[in-house]
């Protein structure tokens, strides 16, 4: 009723078929582990940015309050224009202020920002940045938009208080550092 089957044939995948979905496996995998880096640069730059606009939306919320712009500062106590540098998340109060005025800000885990204001406290710059991420973020108080700046070998680099732009009233502080409007 069945025919006989030949016993000495074995069942499996041939050397050419093996060697054909090797090649397939290969060539998915060189198109996804690049696309998949930038995918993660992009995130990073992507968390930096956004804490440089909720930086900028927390300079306007404490010049409502105060009628002056505030510095980054790690304490309620701290005055001073030029900001420290804060990096996110931990446990220190963050925030911006000067004298006893003070908002606390959540910082993104691994980005860095600095807020600097002129002497007056009537202008700010911002500028973040991610230890992973490939560019710079800033924004500043006189001028529209966000800015952005792309230094070679940047990534993997992390935020130092000389990456940050001295403000000045009146003058865009960020193209003059040779930063570029998005």
């Amino acid at each position: 009723m069945f025919p006989e089957q030949d016993s000495s044939r074995e069942d499996g995948f041939t050397l050419v078929e093996l060697v054909i979905v090797i090649a397939i496996i290969s060539v998915l995998a060189a198109v996804a582990v690049p696309q998949y880096s930038v995918y993660r640069i992009r995130s990073h730059n992507a968390a930096a940015i956004s804490d440089a606009v909720h930086m900028q939306k927390s300079q306007v919320v404490f010049f409502t309050d105060w009628n002056v712009f505030g510095s980054t500062q790690t304490a309620a106590a701290a005055t001073g224009a030029a900001g420290k540098l804060l990096s996110g998340p931990g446990s220190a109060a963050k925030g911006i202020g000067g004298g006893w005025q003070y908002i606390q800000i959540p910082i993104s885990n691994g980005v860095s920002l600095v807020a600097n204001v002129d002497a007056a406290g009537s202008s700010y710059t911002v500028v973040a940045k991610h230890v992973n991420g490939h560019r710079f973020y800033a924004a500043d108080s006189d001028v529209t938009g966000t800015y952005f700046l792309e230094p070679a070998g940047a990534a993997g680099k992390a935020m130092v208080i000389g990456d940050a732009v001295v403000s000045s009233q009146g003058a865009d502080n960020l193209s003059a550092a040779g930063y570029t409007l998005m």
